[in-house]
């Protein structure tokens, strides 16, 4: 067995923001990473859908370095936001 230490997002968490907790996977059981954006008040986060053999799914903040080759750089940076994004957005 293989193990590796994730961030995930507590389910258990309230609504006003995230609550974030460091999990150990066993690689073996995992059966895929998919890279989504996570919304915040006040940022986007790359996050990634983690789905294990036993079909549970986590929504996780940082996965171990040694997969960010694999799934690639651009995955793994936080997006700042600022106030008038959404402005600048229909413009």
């Amino acid at each position: 067995m293989k193990f590796a230490k994730f961030t995930v997002l507590n389910p258990k968490a309230s609504d006003r923001g995230f609550d974030e907790v460091e999990v150990l996977f066993n690689l073996d059981h995992i059966i895929s990473i998919k890279p989504i954006r996570i919304a915040t008040s006040e940022r986007l986060v790359n996050g990634f859908w983690i789905r294990t053999s036993n079909e549970k799914k986590y929504k996780a903040t940082r996965i171990p370095a040694e997969l960010v080759p694999l799934i690639g750089e651009q995955y793994v940076q936080t997006i700042a936001l600022s106030a008038d994004a959404d402005d600048a957005a229909f413009q």
